[in-house]
């Protein structure tokens, strides 16, 4: 006869019976502690992720902070332009002292081509004469300057502020460079009211933003040339021909009589006006020059407008007698030759200008 099997040994719902422990719940302690370990694993991974990348973030913004400040101090090396820019605070202050009497001749390229500050001083030989010439700078740029390297500076005086142009430079419609802006001459506190410094848009306040936080941005096409001066034959050589051809295609169109292209564009000069009366109230008067240049060019309404209303004095230089195409060195910057005739005929004309205000 069979005999029944002890309870001990009778088949359970959760599994058979090993020893004194059923292999189910052997099976699901098993499983638990795996799932623990699991757990226990992507979190020790996941946190080991966040210190690398955390490691890696701050690894990186090290070597943005290094090379930001490794390029502000070698900046005045990598052009003349901008170690020019550099020493404007000293040039400004050095010739502004309020006990003199001064003059500052303020422009770009075609002004520092165009005017020599030796032949101004030799017809003014006791005033002490600055001059400012950064390249590719128009009003946004020479306004900000002025602003806060004269008007906003009271140890520095001025009597007279001469600004060299062409085209529409000193209108409200030149074009910006929110870089050049953020980087050299605006400051933070500008960004209180981006549309007196000719920002118009969150693009050109992002650039503004991202030039006066970050040297690598704001020098970007400085490196690019350095770069390609270095790794590329005649490299200046080409630019300087691929930019004069720039300024061909850049000149005024002719209609099939002859005429040029007719420009529609209403050019302003509220800005302008704003500096004028800025540089009046600490007692400086200025003096705008229509340089000469191998295009024509008009002197719009609203700035001669300004002669009359705000105090603004417009002399015309776009034509000179004695200067041709052989006194240019391209189609706008005058040769040496071409500079100093220039600069005898600006200086005449200053000491007219100035002899008749005192």
């Amino acid at each position: 006869m069979r005999q029944a099997c002890p309870k001990s040994q009778q088949p359970t719902v959760e599994g058979v019976m090993i020893g004194a422990q059923p292999l189910g719940r052997d099976l699901g302690s098993f499983a638990s502690t795996k799932g623990s370990q699991s757990l226990f694993m992507v979190s020790r991974l996941g946190a080991l992720l966040r210190a690398t990348e955390t490691r890696v973030v701050l690894a990186l913004l090290g070597l943005i902070a290094l090379v930001d400040v490794s390029l502000r101090l070698a900046e005045p090396r990598l052009s003349g332009n901008l170690a020019h820019v550099a020493e404007i605070p000293k040039l400004i202050a050095a010739a502004g002292e309020p006990q003199r009497h001064s003059l500052l001749l303020l422009g770009n390229s075609l002004t520092n081509n165009g005017v020599a500050a030796p032949v101004i001083k030799s017809a003014f030989p006791q005033m002490s004469i600055a001059k400012i010439t950064p390249d590719a700078t128009g009003l946004w740029d020479w306004q900000c300057l002025l602003d806060h390297q004269l008007i906003e500076r009271r140890e520095v005086q001025y009597d007279t502020v001469v600004i060299g142009f062409a085209w529409h430079l000193l209108s409200d419609q030149t074009r910006n460079d929110p870089s050049r802006l953020g980087a050299l001459y605006c400051r933070m506190s500008d960004l209180a009211h981006p549309a007196a410094i000719g920002l118009q848009s969150s693009g050109d306040i992002g650039e503004f933003i991202a030039a006066a936080l970050l040297r690598p941005y704001a020098l970007r096409d400085t490196l690019r040339n350095r770069f390609f001066q270095l790794a590329v034959p005649n490299y200046v050589q080409f630019t300087q021909a691929d930019n004069a051809a720039g300024a061909d295609a850049a000149e005024p169109s002719e209609g099939a009589h002859g005429a040029a292209a007719v420009d529609d564009t209403e050019y302003t000069y509220r800005t302008l006006a704003g500096v004028v009366d800025r540089l009046k109230s600490k007692g400086t008067r200025v003096i705008v020059v229509a340089m000469p240049v191998q295009s024509t060019y008009e002197i719009d309404a609203e700035l001669r407008e300004l002669e009359r209303s705000a105090g603004l004095t417009v002399i015309d230089l776009r034509k000179v007698a004695g200067l041709n195409s052989s006194h240019y060195s391209d189609r706008m910057h005058l040769n040496p030759v071409g500079q100093q005739i220039l600069s005898k005929v600006l200086a005449a004309d200053l000491h007219v200008e100035l002899a008749s205000a005192t």
